[in-house]
C-alpha cells in the first residue's frame, strides 16, 4: 500500500503546548490525527467505495508482501453481465459432446434430427 505524507501548518506555540499536554497522556499527534483521519474517511466515504477501495489495496500489498496466500480466502472477482454471459456460452460449448470419428464409418451425420 503506498503512503502519502500530509503537510499542516500549525502555530509553533500551540504546537509545543499540545504536545506538552499529550505526552502527559503518552499520547502522540501523529498517531492522533492518524485516527481521526481514519474517522473521518469512514464517515465521509460511502460504504461500497470503501469495500472498493480496500479490496485495491489488499491485491497491490498482497504481491509486494510476498506471503502465502493459499490459505487465504479470496473473493471470486465480480463479472459484468457481458462477461458473465460470454463465461456462460464458453462453458457450454465445453460440456457439448465432441464427435468421435471412427475409421470404420465415412458417413457423416446430419446437423439437426427430430423424432416423435
Amino acid at each position: 500500500m503506498s503512503m502519502s505524507e500530509l503537510k499542516v501548518s500549525f502555530p509553533s506555540e500551540k504546537l509545543e503546548a499540545l504536545r506538552f499536554f499529550m505526552d502527559k497522556k503518552e499520547l502522540t499527534i501523529e498517531q492522533e490525527l492518524k485516527d481521526y483521519l481514519d474517522k473521518t474517511y469512514e464517515k465521509a466515504v460511502p460504504a461500497q467505495v470503501r469495500e472498493y477501495v480496500e479490496s485495491r489495496m489488499e491485491q497491490v500489498s498482497a504481491p509486494q508482501e510476498g506471503q502465502d496466500t493459499s490459505s487465504v480466502r479470496e473473493r471470486p472477482v465480480r463479472q459484468n453481465r457481458r462477461q458473465r454471459e460470454q463465461a456462460a456460452a464458453e462453458t457450454q460449448t465445453e460440456h457439448v459432446p465432441s464427435e468421435t470419428t471412427s475409421e470404420d464409418s465415412q458417413e457423416e451425420t446430419p446437423g439437426m434430427t427430430m423424432g416423435m
